[in-house]
């Protein structure tokens, strides 16, 4: 239905139809013509076996070839501007420039079986999504990535300002993801750092979110040399100091918890003091999430306050429908048929 509206209005940005696909609803006036002449032909197929003119007109007294074609046009002209309304045709009055400005914010996910423990209801990994969906919500016109990490990191999702997708991403996350077992927080930050573009001027920030166990200094290093590229790294930890079992599952199924090769349970602990080291060497903040509260507020106020760069600026035609010219000409048709061709005027009947 484009060509038909290129037609019309030519492939320019001053009109367009909002509707467009009501568009085709015209090709009806092309049924309707068809049907009509087929019908007049037969009419005059069967007027015609009268011998004379007089007695035709004798017998029918009110029969007008004029008002039958007159009314089909009429009809037939206001169907068609009742759908060109319907389609609404919109005229563009006036251009508007769109900026869109924000910053880079990638996330790096612990995704490590450690996630799965539940001292935060129902789980680690859980509580970290909806940390996440928090943060997507609280984005203007920020672009957001995603890392997963374990012992191993990878981009789950390269930077994008379709936030929609990005939570459809996270909902898909699972702690499977990586099967190289261990937090390695260092190669997290270091593919997020990878995953910025060079010659974007665009702000960037790093937001780790894990339970920080097996963590060593290279992660605090790497969070200098960000913070002195203007990379700022926050960091939300998840989980008890206390410590807690890891579940353990087969094939979907939960058989017990996890045991390490001596056979002894495993205990997963929140390490507090490494996130928050982390946090100061990248010059950003730590929250703790908790049952009670993601305490996320803190770091979302400190992190709208990063400057916002303006990274697209788009031009948009703002339309004004006019379809209402359409429409009264179509009502207009239909009056003309009730109030004036009903009438038995002369000019309208046969000679």
């Amino acid at each position: 239905m484009k060509a038909i509206s290129n037609y019309l209005f030519g492939d320019q940005d001053f009109a367009r139809w909002q509707n467009s696909w009501v568009l085709w609803l015209i090709l009806l006036a092309v049924v309707f013509i068809g049907i009509y002449s087929l019908n007049r032909f037969l009419q005059k197929k069967q007027l015609s076996q009268f011998e004379s003119k007089a007695t035709l007109k004798n017998l029918l007294p009110d029969l007008s070839k004029n008002r039958s074609v007159i009314r089909f046009v009429i009809w037939t002209v206001g169907f068609c501007t009742i759908v060109l309304s319907a389609a609404n045709p919109q005229f563009g009055d006036k251009k508007e420039e769109v900026k869109r400005a924000g910053i880079d914010l990638m996330l790096c996910l612990d995704v490590s079986k450690s996630m799965l423990a539940e001292d935060l209801k129902p789980n680690r990994l859980t509580r970290a999504k909806l940390a996440i969906n928090k943060i997507i919500n609280s984005l203007g016109s920020d672009k957001i990535g995603v890392i997963v990490f374990a012992g191993d990191a990878f981009l789950q999702l390269p930077l994008t300002n379709d936030h929609s997708a990005a939570e459809l991403f996270i909902q898909s996350i699972n702690t499977g993801i990586i099967p190289v077992p261990g937090t390695n927080i260092a190669s997290a930050l270091e593919l997020a750092k990878k995953s910025f573009p060079e010659s974007s001027p665009t702000n960037k920030a790093i937001v780790v979110i894990t339970d920080g166990e097996e963590h060593d200094g290279k992660a605090v290093q790497i969070a200098e040399s960000l913070e002195e590229d203007d990379i700022k790294v926050f960091t939300i930890g998840l989980g008890s100091a206390v410590g807690t079992t890891i579940p353990d599952f087969k094939n979907g199924r939960r058989i017990g918890v996890k045991k390490d090769k001596n056979g002894s349970t495993v205990i997963t602990r929140l390490n507090e003091p490494a996130l928050v080291a982390l946090a100061d060497a990248g010059g950003g903040t730590y929250v703790r999430g908790s049952n009670q509260t993601l305490g996320l507020q803190t770091m979302l106020n400190t992190i709208g306050e990063i400057e916002k760069t303006e990274y697209d600026a788009k031009e948009y035609t703002s339309y004004t429908s006019r379809y209402q010219w359409f429409l009264a000409l179509g009502m207009l048709c239909i009056l003309m048929d009730l109030l004036i061709l009903k009438r038995k005027g002369k000019w309208l009947r046969s000679t």
